[in-house]
Parts: C-alpha cells; structure tokens; sequence
C-alpha cells in the first residue's frame, strides 16, 4: 500500500512539474519580443516542431495515469479503450516528433543530450509499439508492462528537470554543462524504476 501511494505521488508530482514547464516555455514562445536565449531561441525558431511534440505529450501525460486506475478499467472498460487508442495517439506523435526535434533543433547540451534523446526516445516508441501489439493480441500482462515503460519514460522529462535543478544548485556548473547528463540519467532512472516496479507487480 506504500509503494504504491508513493507511486501516484510521484506520478502526480512529475505531471505537476511539466505542466509547469510546459507553460513556461509555451508563454516564452507567445511573447513579444521572443527569447533570445540559447535554449529558448530554439523553440521559436522551430515552432511546429515543438508544438507537434509538446502538446500531444502534455495530452498523453496528464490523460495516462487514468489508464493505471483499476476501477475505471473494470467498471468503464469502453472509456479505458476509447481512451487509450487515443493517447497511443498522442504518444506516437509526440514521440516522433521528439526524435525529429533532436535533428531539427540545435542540441542544448551537445552530442551527449542529443544522443540521449535519440536513444530514449527510440525506446519509447519501441514499447509503444510493443504495447499496442500485445494488447491486439489480447496479452493484457505484457501490454501493461509495455506502456508502464512507455509512460515511465514520458515521465522522464520531469526528473530530468530535477537532476538539472540538483546539479545547478550543488555545483558551479551551467545549465548547458549538466543539461545531456540530466538526460541520461532521467530517463535512465525512470526506466530502471519501471523495470522494478514490473517486477515487483508481476502477475498479480
């Protein structure tokens, strides 16, 4: 019962965080003048890029957790699913556009964040996809195992936030400096969790 308060109260945490900085960066991208930042400049300069991976994510993010709650997929198994095609949705298009952002948008952080996103983010999809195959099989075990990994990694753009938060304020360090490390190790740690959390809940 611990665990799993705890889990939602991460869940809901990391939700909280990036729709914090979600509407940061989206008002930063309205205003007049436009950022001239390093890391804000790039958003402006490629909005479509990342309107079409911020806001389906922001959708997925917020709507997901829905599809953990035992009590809707028991007793509303219509909107679980309705619901799901939708977010799978979601996810694909942002996921993607996650991985053309990286090519697009010039690295923030160098080669390593952008090859952290690259990989994480080919990851992603790949348990998306695993996700939507094993539910079209009717495996609803492994689905769930699947899109545990996938919304895990999606939360990953929270705890990247705090790892940049942690490194910032505990070192001299800029922001560009820790920014590819940050990555690597948001997603990293909240893939590793993921993993631990499947174990512990295995067939249950």
């Amino acid at each position: 019962m611990i665990t799993r308060t705890a889990g939602w109260v991460a869940i809901v945490l990391s939700v909280i965080i990036l729709l914090i900085f979600a509407a940061i960066r989206l008002a930063a991208m309205a205003q007049d003048p436009p950022p001239t930042d390093a890391f804000g400049i790039r958003y402006v300069q490629h909005p479509w890029v990342a309107l079409l991976h911020m806001v389906p994510g922001l959708l997925f993010l917020t709507l997901a957790p829905l599809q953990f709650v035992a009590r809707i997929r028991q007793r509303r198994i219509g909107l679980h699913r309705g619901l799901g095609r939708a977010l799978a949705t979601c996810a694909a298009i942002s996921g993607l556009f996650a991985l053309v952002a990286s090519f697009r948008l010039p690295a923030f952080g160098g080669v390593s964040t952008q090859t952290a996103t690259v990989f994480f983010g080919a990851i992603f999809i790949f348990s998306l996809a695993k996700a939507i195959r094993h539910i079209r099989r009717k495996d609803i075990c492994l689905h769930r195992e699947w899109m545990i990994r996938t919304f895990a990694l999606a939360t990953g753009v929270a705890s990247i936030r705090v790892f940049i938060g942690l490194f910032t304020a505990l070192s001299d360090l800029g922001l560009e400096e820790v920014f590819g490390a940050s990555f690597w190790l948001g997603f990293g740690v909240n893939l590793l969790m993921a993993e631990v959390w499947i174990n512990r809940t295995r067939g249950r």
